[in-house]
């Protein structure tokens, strides 16, 4: 499946807003300050003033947070279990679809959103659900907000994931034809992995 412009930035977006968060970035959390919020929002061209509060500091960490804790939760937790593999993977989707939806919703309410096409710089029309006179904090949060609605409704939900690596816990974007990106970009898991394992092999051989 090919994704337009908007739905791919704003997911590489929500993926690195995951993945700020103290426990994955190398370099501890990475949203403490206005800076912080400024040069994560100044990467991913986010239109209007870039202009930070300590309160959006906060509110985009709790956003953060919410959904870290919402693609986190074990389904043992909600009780899915099954004797059929296949079953219990579904109601694990499923539910992990609502818990999702549930933030969506409540994201949405929290910020006022109102949906409206737009087109600004080098993008194309697309949509905002806030206006340039919103906080940056709110900026953020409708636009983790849409590209959630995007994916939901398209089955894609699980082209965010997380690393394949034991001792990772970043989050990754998969949009390789067959879902089968395994691994981050935000360090050299995949190439550490496949060393471990080869050693692994060589060490059982003998």
């Amino acid at each position: 499946m090919t994704f337009p412009y908007d739905i791919r930035s704003n997911l590489m977006m929500l993926v690195d807003l995951l993945n700020t968060a103290g426990g994955i970035a190398e370099s501890g959390d990475e949203l403490t300050t206005t800076t912080g919020l400024r040069d994560f929002a100044a990467r991913h061209d986010f239109s209007g003033p870039l202009t930070a509060t300590k309160a959006d500091v906060e509110a985009t960490r709790r956003l953060r947070n919410r959904f870290d804790a919402a693609f986190s939760m074990d389904p043992d937790a909600e009780a899915v279990s099954s004797v059929d593999p296949e079953a219990e993977e579904t109601a694990a989707r499923d539910a992990l679809e609502r818990r999702i939806v549930d933030e969506v919703n409540l994201t949405l309410r929290e910020t006022d959103a109102l949906p409206q096409l737009v087109r600004h710089d080098d993008w194309d029309w697309h949509l905002h659900a806030a206006g340039a006179e919103a906080s940056l904090a709110d900026r953020v949060a409708v636009d983790v907000a849409l590209v959630l609605i995007d994916l939901i409704r398209s089955g894609d939900l699980d082209r965010l994931g997380r690393c394949a690596a034991p001792d990772c816990r970043a989050y990754l974007a998969d949009f390789s034809r067959n879902r089968s990106k395994r691994f981050c970009d935000t360090g050299n898991c995949a190439n550490r992995t496949h060393v471990a394992a080869f050693r692994a092999r060589r060490s059982e051989a003998g």
